[in-house]
């Protein structure tokens, strides 16, 4: 009742001339809940009753179809374990379909089960952080963060991890770089490889590494060479012997190739393409790339069948990122460029769909 006046109210306040010409406001404002109630409050005996019955057919089609999508993208959130996100695309459903007992008695049961590992993660985290087990507590918080990344507890967690953390890392990156110049290869390996520890795809330490393994193959392969040994000593003594960009490019393509390693291959392609950009000319980058994308050419078509399915069944994340793996192995294939750019336009309409009703209401009232 409450809600019927102050649609009528604002029916007055606008000065539209028909209620069905205010449901077409309110629609286009992205009030889709009031618009309806607009509509459906119009009597049989209006001339404009039949075209109001039409606009709710529409309408009501597209919130089923809403409801569908913002279940799928429940259900895919929850399949990662991201589940204050998978919560949140529950709700928006059981907005548009608030008689759906069964999603109210999951969601319930997922909010209970986020609020009890929360408070086991926060009190694990807290425990490592304060014994600065940086690495720990780095872990731990991921697990927070891909839990509920809206918790505002979590962010305040997340400013004094990092804050900690580049702090560490930064010395570490430090300490190994004046062993490194110093010759002292077996000492900056350490230094690095307590880096690596807090920051495992740490692309400095891991170039550095990458280097100095290089550096002692060399060194034992020239054992018997006094000159190029004391020549190769002197060299990497330098400063400057490689630039930050080099050493950056060569941990992202070590990183590739641990990616690969662990069976991630899109994961590999990525710090591939990472270390060409920090450095064009590392032909090992560019020579991996090129193989991984060979190797996976012939799967192109299999995710973007797969992708057109879940696409179909109105699962569009799920769409989107199998259409992204498939641009990642044929970045030039315009096709799945189109099939990734209409995900990502869908799901940025869904994502404004979750404010767009309550601040359209909001707005009316104060017109």
């Amino acid at each position: 009742m409450k809600r019927t006046l102050l649609l009528l109210a604002l029916f007055v306040a606008t000065g539209c001339t028909t209620p069905l010409a205010t449901g077409e406001r309110l629609y286009r404002d992205g009030d889709r809940l009031g618009a309806l109630e607009t509509w459906r409050a119009i009597p049989e005996s209006r001339s404009d009753y039949e075209k109001a019955q039409q606009r709710i057919e529409l309408v009501e089609a597209e919130f089923n179809n809403l409801v569908v999508r913002y279940k799928q993208r429940g259900r895919y959130f929850e399949g990662k374990e991201r589940l204050a996100e998978s919560i949140l695309n529950y709700r928006l459903a059981l907005k548009l379909q608030p008689d759906d007992a069964e999603t109210l008695g999951h969601v319930q049961e997922l909010a209970r089960m986020v609020s009890r590992r929360k408070a086991e993660l926060r009190e694990r985290f807290r425990e490592s952080f304060s014994r600065e087990d940086l690495a720990a507590a780095r872990e731990q918080l991921e697990q927070l963060r891909t839990l509920d990344p809206f918790d505002p507890d979590v962010e305040t967690d997340e400013r004094q991890f990092r804050d900690a953390l580049r702090l560490a890392v930064a010395r570490g990156l430090a300490a190994g770089r004046r062993q490194f110049v110093a010759g002292n290869h077996t000492a900056a390996e350490h230094e690095f490889g307590l880096v690596l520890e807090l920051d495992p795809d740490n692309e400095s330490a891991r170039g550095y590494i990458s280097y100095i393994a290089t550096i002692q193959k060399e060194r034992e392969a020239n054992a018997g060479d006094t000159a190029a040994v004391a020549s190769k000593q002197a060299f990497t003594s330098k400063e400057g012997f490689a630039s930050d960009a080099e050493i950056r490019a060569e941990g992202f393509y070590q990183n590739a190739l641990a990616s690969e390693r662990r069976g991630n291959p899109y994961a590999a392609i990525r710090h591939d393409i990472r270390a060409l950009r920090a450095n064009s000319r590392h032909a090992e980058a560019q020579a991996h790339l090129v193989m991984m994308r060979r190797r996976l050419a012939s799967s192109v078509d299999v995710l973007v069948d797969a992708g057109r399915t879940a696409y179909r069944e109105e699962d569009l994340q799920t769409a989107l990122d199998l259409w992204s793996r498939a641009l990642l192995i044929d970045p030039t294939n315009e096709r799945i460029r189109a099939y990734v750019d209409r995900a990502q336009h869908q799901l940025q309409n869904l994502e404004q769909l979750r404010s767009e009703p309550d601040s359209a209401r909001r707005g009316a009232r104060g017109s």
